[in-house]
């Protein structure tokens, strides 16, 4: 079903020089950055772990 949501307009303001954020805010969003880095980190070496988990526990195949 074809939906229109019709026409989209956003406007975009750079500043030349120095970042428009105080020391503060950078430092807040560094430590956001830094924070998610760490929860993807965590997420990837459980999904690592969960693989190994689940190879040691699949019947090993049979030969022969």
């Amino acid at each position: 079903m074809p939906i229109d949501v019709g026409k989209f307009t956003t406007e975009v303001t750079v500043a030349d020089g120095e970042l428009p954020l105080s020391p503060a805010q950078v430092e807040k969003l560094v430590q956001a950055v830094l924070r998610r880095l760490g929860e993807k980190q965590r997420a990837d070496q459980q999904g690592r772990e969960a693989n190994e988990i689940r190879a040691h526990a699949l019947p090993r195949p049979r030969t022969g």
